[in-house]
This record gives C-alpha cells, sequence and structure tokens, in this order.
C-alpha cells in the first residue's frame, strides 16, 4: 500500500516537474501576439494603472466584451511580476498545470494509471494544447470550468447528491464571467444530450434549481454591482455582442462549417487523428462508463455548436482539447492496435507538418529562397510580402525537429505499443516546445517584431496613439499609453455637441464611430502630440484623409506617421 502510495507521488512529481520545465522557460521571450494576447494584457494594464478592478477598460473606456475573471488573474500577475509578456502568460501555465493534475486525477480513479498517464501525455503532446498553456488568451481558464462543471454533473449522476448538482452550477457561473453565456450553453446542451443519447433522466426539477441557484451566485454579484455603479448599459452590450458573436462573422472571423473540423486535424496533431475511431466507436471498459460517455456528448457539442456559429476562431474549438485527451488516453489504455485508416490518415498529417519543419529548416541554410521563390513568384498580397522581406536568422533547429518528428512517427507506425506511443507523445511535445522557442520568435518578428519595438519608442512620451483601417491594442499596451487630460476634453466636447451624456448612451456600433470621430479632430483640428499606423494597402489613403503628416516608420506591412511639426522639433 505505501509503496503504490510512493509510486503515484513518483508520477505526479515528473508530471509536475516535467511541465514546468516544458512550459517555464522564455515564456516571456516573445512579444504578446494581437488580438487577443494584447486585447487582455491591455485590460489588466489598465485595471492596474486606473486601480479600477471592477470595470474592464480598453483606452480607458468602458470595455463590453469580456467579464473580468481572467483578467483579475493577470493583473495580479502583472502586479508581481510587473507589465510584460512573462506576467500576461504566466496565469495561463499555472492554470494549464492545475487542468493538467485534474485530468491525471480523475482518470487515474477511474480508468487506472495507466489511462491518466495517456490522457496527460496526449495534451501536452499534441500541437495546439500544448501551444494554449503558453499563451495569453482567455480560454484555457474557460475551458478548465466548463470541464470542471461536467465533472460535477458526472458526480450527480453517480452519487445522487445536490451538493454536486450546486457545485456544477458554481464552477458554470464562473465560467460566465470568464467569457461569457455560451458556457452555459455548452454545458446544458451536453446534459441534455447526454439524456437524450443514453435514456438517462439524472436530474429532477429541484436539483435543476439547486444547478441554476449556484450559477448565478458569482454572476448575480458581478453584475448586479455593474447595473448599479453604471445602469444596464454595460449588460445590455456585453449580451448584444455575444449573440452577435453567433449571428454575424464579427471582425471578418466568417469561415466555412468544416473549420473546426481542419484545425482540430492539422492544429491537434497527433490526438485527434489518433481518436477519430473512438469517437464513432463505444468504448468498452470494465471501469464505469459515465465519466467516457459525457466526454464523447461534451466534444460532439463543442464542435457542433461552434461549427454552426458564424464566428470562427482558432482557439473556439479549444474546449475540445480536454475530452479528446480523456478518450483517446482511455481508449489506448485498452486497446493494442491503431486501425489502419488511421494510419493513413497520420502519414498524410505527418507529412504536412513534416515539410512545413522542413521548408523552415532549408530557409534556415539557403534563406535567399526567401526572396527568389516567395516573395517574387508565389505571394502577390503586398502585406505579406513586406512581412518576408525582413531580415531573420533562422536556425537549424526546424530541419532537425522535421527529422526527429518523422522518426518518431515511423516508430508508431512500425509496431503499435503503448511504451511507443508514450515515446511518440514525448518526443512530438519536445518537437513543439523546441519548435516554439526557436521559430515562433522569427515569426512573430517577421509579423509584428520591428512595429511593435517602434510602438515601445514611445512609452513615457506624452502622446495618443491611433490605428487607421484596421483593429489593433498593440499601439496602446506597448506605448504603455496613459488617459490624456487633452484628449479627455476633445471627447467630452464632441459628446456635449451631440448632445450625448456620457460614454454608456451609445451602443458598441455607435461607439465605434465616435471614436473614429475623436481620431478625427484629434489629428485635424487640434495640436496634441500623436502617432498613427496603418497597414500597407491603406498608405494613400491614410496620407491623402491626414496631409501634413510625415511617416517614422516603415515595416512588417505597417507604417507610422506623426503629426509633421512633432516630428521637426
Amino acid at each position: 500500500m505505501i509503496k503504490t502510495l510512493l509510486y503515484k507521488h513518483y508520477i505526479i512529481s515528473i508530471v509536475i516537474l516535467g511541465y514546468f520545465v516544458l512550459f517555464i522557460p522564455f515564456l516571456g521571450q516573445v512579444h504578446l501576439f494581437d488580438w487577443d494576447e494584447i486585447n487582455f494584457a491591455e485590460a489588466s494594464r489598465e485595471m492596474i494603472v486606473t486601480g479600477d478592478w471592477l470595470n474592464v477598460q480598453i483606452n480607458y473606456e468602458p470595455f463590453w466584451e469580456k467579464p473580468p475573471l481572467f483578467i483579475w488573474f493577470q493583473a495580479i500577475s502583472m502586479s508581481f511580476f510587473g507589465i510584460n509578456e512573462f506576467a500576461a502568460r504566466l496565469p495561463n501555465v499555472l492554470i494549464g498545470l492545475f487542468t493538467i493534475l485534474l485530468l491525471y486525477q480523475t482518470v487515474r480513479l477511474r480508468y487506472g494509471l495507466k489511462a491518466s498517464i495517456l490522457t496527460v501525455l496526449f495534451y501536452l503532446g499534441s500541437f495546439t494544447p500544448h501551444f494554449y498553456f503558453k499563451s495569453g488568451i482567455i480560454d484555457p481558464l474557460f475551458n478548465l470550468f466548463i470541464f470542471s462543471s461536467v465533472l460535477f454533473l458526472v458526480r450527480a449522476i453517480e452519487n445522487k447528491t445536490s451538493w454536486a448538482f450546486f457545485i456544477s452550477g458554481l464552477m458554470l457561473g464562473f465560467a460566465v464571467i470568464t467569457k461569457g453565456p455560451a458556457a452555459i450553453l455548452l454545458v446544458g446542451l451536453t446534459g441534455l444530450c447526454y439524456q437524450w443519447v443514453y435514456r438517462i433522466n439524472f436530474y429532477t426539477f429541484k436539483e435543476i434549481l439547486i444547478l441554476v441557484f449556484g450559477l448565478v451566485v458569482i454572476p448575480g454579484i458581478f453584475f448586479s454591482i455593474q447595473v448599479s455603479q453604471n445602469g444596464w448599459w454595460f449588460l445590455k452590450e456585453f449580451i448584444i455582442y455575444q449573440i452577435e458573436l453567433f449571428k454575424y462573422p464579427i471582425a471578418s472571423h466568417g469561415q466555412p462549417f468544416y473549420y473546426h473540423v481542419v484545425v482540430l486535424l492539422f492544429g491537434c496533431f497527433p490526438l485527434f487523428v489518433l481518436v477519430l475511431k473512438a469517437l464513432f466507436t463505444p468504448i468498452r471498459t470494465r471501469m464505469d462508463s459515465t465519466y467516457v460517455r459525457f466526454m464523447k456528448v461534451l466534444f460532439w457539442v463543442v464542435l457542433i455548436v461552434f461549427s454552426l456559429v458564424t464566428t470562427k476562431i482558432v482557439h473556439y474549438s479549444s474546449m475540445c482539447y480536454i475530452p479528446l485527451s480523456i478518450i483517446a488516453g482511455i481508449w489506448f489504455s485498452n486497446h493494442r492496435h491503431i486501425h489502419k485508416s488511421i494510419k493513413i490518415i497520420l502519414i498524410v498529417v505527418g507529412f504536412c507538418w513534416f515539410i512545413i519543419f522542413s521548408v523552415l529548416g532549408i530557409l534556415s541554410i539557403y534563406p535567399s529562397l526567401l526572396t527568389s521563390v516567395f516573395i517574387n513568384e508565389l505571394i502577390v498580397d503586398t502585406s505579406v510580402t513586406s512581412m518576408l522581406r525582413n531580415s531573420i536568422s533562422w536556425s537549424y533547429v526546424p530541419l532537425l525537429v522535421s527529422i526527429v518528428f518523422i522518426i518518431s512517427i515511423w516508430l508508431l507506425l512500425l509496431r503499435y505499443k503503448s511504451p511507443r506511443i508514450m515515446l511518440f507523445l514525448i518526443l512530438n511535445s519536445l518537437c513543439v516546445s523546441i519548435f516554439m522557442t526557436t521559430t515562433i520568435p522569427n515569426i512573430e518578428h517577421l509579423v509584428q517584431g520591428d512595429w511593435i519595438r517602434q510602438l515601445e519608442t514611445y512609452q513615457n512620451k506624452p502622446m495618443v496613439h491611433f490605428t487607421y483601417g484596421f483593429k489593433s491594442y498593440a499601439h496602446r499596451y506597448y506605448t504603455q499609453q496613459n488617459k490624456l487630460e487633452q484628449v479627455v476634453e476633445v471627447r467630452q466636447k464632441m459628446l456635449n455637441d451631440q448632445g450625448i451624456k456620457s460614454l454608456y448612451d451609445f451602443n458598441q456600433h455607435e461607439k465605434k464611430i465616435f471614436d473614429n470621430q475623436v481620431r478625427d479632430a484629434v489629428i485635424l483640428n487640434t495640436e496634441i502630440p500623436f502617432s498613427i499606423t496603418a497597414r500597407i494597402s491603406k498608405f494613400e489613403e491614410l496620407e491623402a484623409n491626414y496631409p501634413n503628416l510625415i511617416k517614422v516608420f516603415e515595416g512588417n506591412g505597417y507604417g507610422v506617421w506623426e503629426r509633421a511639426k512633432e516630428f521637426d522639433k
């Protein structure tokens, strides 16, 4: 008994140590990426600067798109470690560790040690799941609360206890103030579909009321304080925005119906490929079946819902990663072969990744190919070609990664055994981690690096910063833009002229129009120092609309202009 207990603690210790070795080093080596990473980081920065921990703000104005829970975590991290990339991403590293330990423990208790180790390795050894815990986006926390809510639904079915329904609702409430009411839809549909598919009525009206009570506790407190301070504006615009995400392709994120299947197939490699058969086949296990059944239903609900939603973004399907990992861990702990059709798909998708790694490796040896082939022959988009012209010191590492990657797939396909798939997943997690620390910095430099460094030169200067023709948060976060009283006065005068009492009288669409009007007024009618950024396709339009500006930077497909006389000084 003592020997078994020590062995289990030994495994957990290895998991924790290996996790920190993979995720902590180089966490802050790359600038945050626009939009999502910088969006949340900027809201956290302004929360610290203003001292207002209740209201989420962007540009020191109310921001209705996201509730504050994850932003609170980021702001706390920044309070300890400073306003930087490491602090912005650290919360997800810790959230990821908790998620991995929860996966390990819940699967181990139900399906054994082998299934739990495979589950963890499938998660960490696949591309996008591994990447998400090194990011500064909101979804890992959102997914953790949804998963926790479903776990307690499983407990409620098994034990018929009211407290499990309450905790399930409470976790769901935390998910709502992390990202929004989509959590209610996902968990609610999962419960209903489970009941319909497996013909199990696992709740009474009283238990649903208990779950709803748990659900409304945390959001009820937060939104009640919001309404008491600011009226119904925030809650109304927040709900409108959530509805529009389902109805319209917000911010040009419209994609075909099958978008998330493709994202999972290539991004969530090799997990999604290897688990395909298990998704369509009943999983026979000597242990309980409720847990794994719930995971299968949760996966299909998430995939179908976000395939139907008009706005499609890569991380919308990230909730699929958790149930996929669990299903794969349980499946491969009980099956000793990989179906021939799965091997074919594995080879095809793996070969695509091998080509990507190899191309990056070849470019490191022959960088002139980037200009002669890609820029001159294949790519016609001026923004992309402008990015690719940047000078990059490519590494030989991607070529080495491609070799290790293809060898590991070959070993797996040669003859399937559990130790081989474990070795494959370990090697793949190392490949992903090495790729991120050696190649992602170069990609970031091509996409935005020089532009970000230009924005950083404006820190501690009394200037206001704008964009023209595109949406961004980088010009606020990386300039560490402060609230200028001169701009506040311009904004207030324009509100008065339009007979508007406050920004809370605008809906979100009117607010965007008003922001552009403020930008035009500052540039054309005042002497306030400013910078304005445009993409290369808008250069001529910007210079025609705003005469007497001087371009002070061009790179990564961006240009930055300042007021001419400010530049001369």
